[in-house]
């Protein structure tokens, strides 16, 4: 990519984080329960119920999970009726839902990003549930690290539903006749040992590649900060110019242009299935679908360390939309109770994400999936190493965009790592000091 391109994208995602922010600036302070219901369509025989409206950033076969679970939830009770609204993924959702409060109508429960949620909840548009719990029903039902990431100042607003962590994948038949031990690599400089290794070698007449990035999302990049010392930020105090998270950034620059071992695609996860590349970074929301796709065997481990390890969580939860009114906020909760009772076992064994409930967790289809597949596995036991992302890709949004503009530039044109961190966090100084009175008063300790 040119640097031009570079610079119309950090204009497109300063223009829309900043109409998204213009928007969302509109919902605090309003009257509780002031926004219509965003307006859909109810079957017949479920005209008479309350209507609650989930908007969804789940596609293909996951839809299909969803929506086979919130049936079940409209056929067993009589007074509830869930419409799910379906967008094509997380930042779509994001851009329409923001777009709503401008006029004032809203969905009445949200799958929101582990990094978009927080926006709204500093703009006050989320409702508090720490009250809704009682002892039918109570907090511990979730897994606590889960259930803490959505746990502001003591306060639940976001709870566990899609979340994951990126696993290590390989590809037995490549390590194998490699000579590459039947494992994932301990630690970043192992991974480029084994790269060295790979040299030369074809699977199936072609040569191969020992691992496929994506420019697409840096939340792999998030947690191979942490693995080499560094950080996005230590609370809101920006650490992208660090010599660490440098770092790590020149470990893939020089893994990808001069070692020539690894490098950057459109889809990871078709590369892996069809043999090109040895290994990906992927989620584990991902697993079930690569398992069907790969026509061999698929090894899964723990991401690699350096220094220390690196695995930031990431996936969705539900918020509930503050501003919808008492009636349809009850109704909510009660898709709620059942989502966490009934739906997160069914969502778990069918999409690959996590476990995220003791019904999960405690699932005799879920153990015996393990049992059989024990990659799934692998990813639970990841779970003890894993945190949330750093403060500042959570609640500054323009850090994303930028991150992601950063790793085309080391990735495809070989930038230099420390310069363009550097650039980036020239860009983002702004946006920081922007949220920074807002975070300290409605989220530091």
């Amino acid at each position: 990519m040119t640097g031009p391109s570079f610079s119309r994208r950090r204009l497109l995602s300063a223009a829309t984080a900043a109409a998204a922010g213009l928007a969302l600036s509109a919902c605090a302070g309003r009257k509780e329960g002031d926004y219509a219901q965003v307006s859909g369509q109810v079957p017949d025989k479920f005209a008479r119920r309350e209507r609650v409206v989930l908007w969804s950033a789940f596609t293909a076969h996951n839809a299909e999970v969803l929506q086979t679970i919130i049936d079940g939830f409209n056929d067993s009770q009589q007074d509830i009726y869930c419409e799910i609204q379906l967008f094509p993924g997380y930042p779509a959702l994001d851009s329409k839902l923001a777009a709503s409060f401008a006029v004032a109508q809203v969905p009445d429960i949200v799958t929101l990003s582990d990094v978009n949620w927080n926006r709204y909840y500093l703009a006050e548009a989320l409702e508090p549930l720490s009250g809704y719990f009682d002892a039918g029903f109570r907090p511990d039902a979730y897994h606590p690290t889960f259930l803490a990431e959505g746990t502001i100042r003591n306060e639940i607003f976001w709870l566990p539903w899609a979340r994951s962590t990126p696993l290590f994948y390989y590809n037995k038949e490549i390590f194998a006749g490699a000579g590459l031990p039947d494992r994932g690599p301990k630690t970043f400089t192992e991974l480029r040992e084994w790269g060295q290794q790979l040299k030369g070698y074809k699977h199936k007449g072609a040569p191969i590649r020992m691992r496929a990035y994506t420019g697409k999302d840096d939340w792999y990049f998030q947690g191979s900060s942490w693995a080499f010392g560094g950080a996005y930020s230590d609370g809101m105090t920006p650490m992208l110019e660090s010599e660490q998270t440098v770092a790590a950034l020149e470990f893939d620059r020089a893994f990808i242009h001069d070692d020539k071992m690894a490098y950057l695609t459109s889809d990871v996860n078709a590369d892996f299935a069809a043999g090109v590349t040895a290994t990906i970074c992927n989620s584990t929301g991902a697993l079930t679908s690569l398992l069907k796709a790969a026509t061999f065997e698929i090894g899964a481990a723990f991401l690699p360390e350096q220094d220390q390890p690196g695995v930031p969580t990431g996936g969705s939860g539900l918020a509930i939309m503050r501003n919808a009114n008492k009636e349809r906020k009850q109704a909510t909760w009660e898709l709620v109770k059942y989502l966490a009772a009934t739906g997160a076992p069914e969502w778990s064994l069918n999409t690959g994400y996590l476990p995220v409930t003791t019904s999960s967790l405690d699932s005799p289809k879920i153990k015996e999936r393990n049992a059989k597949s024990p990659q799934y596995q692998v990813a639970q036991d990841q779970l003890s190493r894993a945190r949330q992302a750093d403060v500042m890709r959570r609640y500054v949004n323009e850090t994303i965009s930028e991150m992601l503009i950063v790793l085309q530039k080391v990735y495809s044109a070989n930038a230099d790592p420390a310069e363009t961190l550097r650039e980036a966090m020239r860009n983002l100084d702004p946006a920081v000091q922007r949220v920074m009175p807002k975070y300290h008063r409605l989220v530091a300790p």
